[in-house]
């Protein structure tokens, strides 16, 4: 083979060399900056939250609802609608390092419309298994306490995804006055 076409065989081979080494460059660089992206950001400016009242709610004999209320103040210039369903995810945040956990079913009581640099509130509500006292006394109220104690033990709140709005909300539990809702009466 002549050597003017073994320079342009190689050239050609080169060229091609090259031309895989820059698209598997910018194929790395596109995967690797796209983790990295900001757009995808929660905002956890937008809404603020501050918990408001913790209550307790017999639900049967052997079951109790703690609801904790909570003000949502909207800091922006829109209007702002939370709806539970599947763009809304609520989780725990734990004491020990900050860390989120899903492994109680925690549901937003109803759908809320907050206005632009408005408040509203909303209830969060947690169920679990609960012996509720025969009598309505101090020894009773001492164990409805005791129960809401057990329940944040180990929490240091909630936080709320909207997926649709990519709103982050931070809802800090707090010691609130106890207060507890009145249950219809059982039979004796």
């Amino acid at each position: 083979m002549p050597p003017k076409k073994m320079m342009v065989r190689a050239a050609w081979i080169a060229a091609g060399v090259c031309s895989l080494a820059v698209v598997l460059l910018a194929v790395e660089f596109h995967r690797s900056g796209s983790t990295n992206a900001a757009p995808n950001s929660w905002n956890s400016g937008a809404i603020h939250g501050t918990l408001a009242a913790v209550r307790v709610r017999e639900l049967d004999p052997t079951h109790a609802a703690v609801i904790f209320f909570y003000d949502l103040e909207n800091r922006t210039d829109s209007d702002y609608r939370l709806s539970s369903g599947p763009n809304v995810v609520i989780m725990s945040r734990l004491q020990s390092g900050g860390i989120l956990s899903s492994d109680q079913q925690i549901t937003l009581d109803a759908a809320a419309f907050v206005p632009a640099k408005n408040r509203t509130r909303i209830a969060l509500e947690i169920t679990h298994a609960f012996e509720w006292p025969a009598q309505r006394d101090a020894a009773a109220e001492k164990q409805l306490r005791q129960f809401v104690v057990d329940q944040v033990s180990g929490l240091e709140g909630f936080v709320l995804f909207d997926q649709g709005t990519r709103y982050q909300i931070e809802l800090a539990t707090s010691t609130p006055e106890l207060q507890t809702e009145s249950a219809p009466s059982r039979p004796n």
